[in-house]
């Protein structure tokens, strides 16, 4: 399994992800923020990834995926769902805590996102039809049946400054109306992830 986190490799700043929903965070009242505001965020920065692993249901994308028992997953305000590592997903408690953390400035979780389709695209359409401002995008589309799930897959490179890639995968599950966008850094933890990834059928846990 590929599973990194505090890198700079990801498209995604740290502070837009503290505006996100965090799952199973309880709501913190203004006492109880100040109460436990610190210089910088406290915390283990070398947490292990757990040996064990859980099954989390992903309804809105129609499937189920495989982590290890220690990762988290978050709900952004848009409807995104990324699976992070514990230290990643304590960083982002930080920041909506208002405290400075220090030692990275972007995340880079595996994330699903269901994206609008008035137009009536195949997901291949759609990734053929891909641009993203300040990308390069591969010309070459991938199509591949992962677990029963037919996805394509196209990689993209930032033109200019770190040199950023991404690795996207889209499909189109039964009975959901669009299409739902898989990215991660690499194609490597893109096919690793789609590994671990199966059509919902008696999965253990939610979202």
């Amino acid at each position: 399994m590929f599973y990194r986190h505090g890198s700079s490799n990801w498209p995604l700043s740290i502070f837009a992800l503290a505006s996100a929903i965090a799952l199973n965070l309880a709501p913190l009242s203004s006492s109880a923020v100040a109460a436990t505001a610190q210089p910088t965020c406290p915390g283990d920065n070398h947490i292990p990834t757990a040996t064990t692993t859980r099954t989390v249901e992903f309804h809105e994308f129609g499937v189920q995926v495989t982590i290890p028992a220690n990762f988290r997953t978050l709900l952004y305000n848009d409807g995104t769902v990324a699976i992070l590592h514990p230290v990643d997903f304590n960083l982002i408690q930080c920041l909506t805590l208002g405290l400075p953390v220090l030692g990275t400035d972007a995340l880079q979780p595996e994330s699903f996102r269901l994206i609008s389709n008035p137009e009536g695209l195949t997901a291949q359409n759609y990734a053929m039809s891909l641009d993203i401002p300040g990308f390069a995008l591969s010309e070459t589309i991938f199509m591949q049946t992962a677990n029963g799930i037919q996805v394509f897959i196209r990689e993209a490179l930032e033109q200019e400054g770190m040199g950023i890639g991404i690795a996207y995968a889209w499909y189109q599950p039964d009975d959901i109306n669009g299409i739902v966008e898989i990215s991660t850094a690499t194609k490597d933890e893109l096919l690793d992830l789609l590994s671990r990834t199966q059509l919902i059928n008696g999965a253990s846990d939610q979202i």
